[in-house]
């Protein structure tokens, strides 16, 4: 479910169900869940990092009952989402250079798309591993993006972020070295306002750079699931209307303001929560209700 939902794009379900992941320069094989007793199961990862590593990346220090249940205290509302949907945890990517350009990919774009684009940048970085007479790539640096042709991302349907990723790699190279690991330092509000800056960087995709490839959990993308979920919950009469820039501004100022810390955490909740059930609230109209807690397969 983390790896499906929109924060990473470079793992790989297996024949067997298994899992095959990269992150940095560490590569992931991670079986299925093994019961050993009645109460408890396992399971076994082999990988080039370590036990420390992995946790990292998904957060497991950060106890996941406690966060939920703080969502849940300044947002009730959201119990038809927190409840049934058990596993969901905010990640936390190693390699923010990763994380920053692989995000340039997803503008006006949706993850079956934007998982081959992630992964055929990757494809300019230097090689970590062979598996199967597949190399897996460490992602190139930003140097190595700024040179790529505009022509060879158009060749793999980049569209016109064939010229926006490079031409926000030289960007990046013009404010120095370790320009993007210091914006883990800085107050959220600097960062989006440098990352804003950009050409070729809006509110939205500022805040998915901010949450995703250096960590602020106060950030809070508003794209449509977002939205959708803001207007059915806290604004129903902005439903099916579109999203301005002054109603990103209130949308991502009120939840922002609501949720703190956790924000990116509640995020994760509604995005994934409208992005599977978007088709059942159609048939369904009083799904979106917070009374209903059932919860659909996923």
């Amino acid at each position: 479910m983390c790896v499906t939902s929109g924060q990473v794009f470079r793992w790989t379900k297996k024949d067997d169900g298994s899992w095959f992941g990269v992150d940095g320069d560490y590569w992931y094989d991670v079986s299925l869940p093994v019961r050993v007793s009645e109460t408890e199961s396992t399971v076994l990862i082999r990988s080039n990092g370590t036990l420390q590593d992995f946790e990292q990346l998904f957060r497991l220090d950060w106890n996941a009952e406690e966060i939920a249940a703080g969502v849940l205290e300044v947002a009730p509302e959201l119990a038809y989402c927190v409840d049934s949907i058990q596993g969901l945890r905010l990640m936390c990517p190693s390699c923010s250079t990763e994380s920053f350009f692989s995000f340039l990919c997803t503008p006006n774009n949706n993850l079956t798309r934007i998982v081959p684009m992630a992964r055929h940048l990757a494809t300019y970085g230097p090689v970590i591993r062979e598996v199967n007479g597949t190399q897996i790539h460490r992602f190139p640096d930003v140097a190595a993006i700024a040179m790529i042709p505009e022509g060879e991302l158009r060749a793999k349907a980049f569209g016109y972020r064939a010229a926006t990723i490079p031409s926000v790699a030289h960007q990046v190279l013009q404010r120095g070295d370790g320009w993007i690991e210091s914006l883990k330092n800085e107050p959220y509000e600097r960062v989006h306002s440098e990352l804003c800056q950009f050409k070729g960087i809006g509110p939205k995709l500022a805040d998915c750079i901010a949450l995703f490839a250096l960590h602020h959990t106060e950030a809070i993308p508003i794209d449509t699931h977002i939205w959708q979920a803001y207007s059915r919950l806290y604004r129903p009469d902005l439903a099916d209307k579109a999203i301005t820039d002054m109603r990103y501004r209130e949308a991502a100022t009120f939840l922002r303001a609501k949720f703190g810390r956790l924000g990116g955490w509640a995020q994760q909740y509604l995005f994934y929560d409208n992005m599977v059930r978007w088709r059942e609230r159609a048939r369904i109209p009083n799904l979106s209700t917070p009374s209903v807690k059932k919860s659909l397969p996923l």
